[in-house]
């Protein structure tokens, strides 16, 4: 198989700095930006793409597109923390990305205020940088763009994606053997993922393991190679390393469901001095009333059968725990059938919803209208819920491209 090439752009992994590395194909196709340790304590995706980069560069492969790694959160990071002031998956709201950015047009500081950036927050300047290397990659694509952003967790995991649930994330996702989880998003304000639902770009999230785990960085690798080849950037069958890549990864996540859905999250602060009791591994099932940690006021049980999901076992972060579902395939079939009929137009045709006053991708959905039923038909046809929680105000998702990165206002 002739996967090498007479010609060839490449940039090898570089330094400390924001950019891992970069190999860009001597012919135009897709771009993959990876963006590793958005967190500073996973490091995981960071070796895992320069260890891709080394193969690609070394083998001289014959690439349609480019390959772009980016390092998230250099100050955390650089201090094996989850972030310094502020975590950097949790600022990505439509206000202050815009403020953010028409700070870098204008050459001026951010603006303070409501939704704005902690005052003297490192991740301002982290957030500001890759706003630019985002840009600038936008700048010299020459085909679709498509994001990954590389994570662990801090219990022990088998590898899922996450995604803002788009049809073309969809896509992307399962193009890897490993579990969907949807609903993240409605549970979590301002994820990195949010921005570039905004931009039409595809993208979802890779969590690949523990944090310190070496098997994580098998699965991010993995991850990566699979996707460069179903992609079309290099050969099918062209990737490194021994039997079926594919096969290798399905067996890491064996035995649990292809979809599932979040449907609880346990919110924590710190002076709840909330500890997840030891030893729960993520996607562990559980009871009702069964009993996952403690806080000042005594037992934290759950309410919910289901999965334990993304359990806390690091001192920073809000979520305590989720609990996840299986979600029918079917529903799936069942819900891009209905996107692609266009049947969101019909959404106010439900009972309590209303078109929204000024937003003419959303509706108002009525307190008493807010169960399973109506809210369900409305994930159906591709609306998610934001504002109130609850479900007040669902906004029609982003399919396709959309407006670029210097406006990208566009969405909820």
């Amino acid at each position: 198989m002739n996967h090498r090439m007479s010609s060839r752009v490449i940039e090898e992994p570089g330094d400390q700095g924001r950019r891992i590395g970069a190999y860009r194909g001597a012919e135009p196709g897709p771009l993959v930006i990876c963006i590793a340790s958005l967190h500073g304590n996973e490091p995981a995706g960071i070796a895992a793409l320069e260890r891709v980069l080394d193969v690609l560069s070394s083998n001289r492969f014959r690439m349609h597109g480019d390959l772009v790694g980016l390092r998230g959160n250099l100050q955390a990071r650089r201090a094996g923390t989850r972030f310094i002031d502020e975590d950097l998956n949790r600022v990505w709201q439509r206000e202050r990305v815009d403020a953010v950015l028409e700070s870098l047009r204008s050459g001026e500081s951010a603006p303070e205020g409501d939704g704005g950036p902690i005052v003297g927050s490192a991740e301002l300047a982290e957030q500001r940088d890759l706003l630019a290397a985002f840009r600038a990659e936008d700048r010299r694509a020459r085909g679709p763009i498509h994001v990954l952003d590389l994570h662990t967790t801090s219990s022990e995991s088998a590898p899922f994606t996450t995604l803002g649930d788009t049809l073309q994330n969809r896509a992307l996702a399962l193009r890897l053997p490993v579990p969907v989880v949807l609903g993240l998003e409605e549970q979590i304000d301002g994820a990195m993922l949010h921005y570039f639902d905004r931009l039409g770009w595809a993208n979802i999230g890779i969590e690949a393991g523990q944090h310190e785990a070496a098997s994580s960085i098998e699965v991010h690798e993995e991850a990566v190679w699979i996707l460069l080849e179903t992609l079309g950037l290099i050969e099918e069958g062209s990737a490194p390393g021994p039997g079926d890549l594919r096969a290798r990864l399905a067996r890491r996540a064996e035995g649990l469901p292809r979809v599932l859905d979040v449907r609880y999250r346990h919110v924590v602060s710190e002076e709840d001095e909330f500890r997840m009791h030891p030893g729960f591994r993520n996607f562990d099932v559980v009871e009702a009333g069964q009993e996952l940690g403690a806080d000042r006021t005594g037992p934290v049980r759950t309410a919910f059968a289901g999965r334990v999901f993304l359990p806390l076992y690091q001192r920073q972060g809000d979520d305590g725990f989720f609990i996840v579902r299986q979600r029918a395939a079917e529903w799936l079939t069942v819900s891009r059938l209905l996107r692609t009929a266009g049947a969101d137009r019909a959404a106010t045709w439900l009972p309590g919803v209303r078109p929204h006053p000024a937003r003419s991708d959303a509706v108002v959905v009525a307190r008493w209208a807010r169960n399973r039923g109506v809210i369900g038909l409305l994930h159906l046809m591709g609306f998610t819920a934001r504002g109130e929680s609850g479900g007040a105000v669902m906004v029609r998702r982003q399919e396709g491209p959309a407006r670029q990165p210097e406006s990208a206002s566009t969405g909820g």
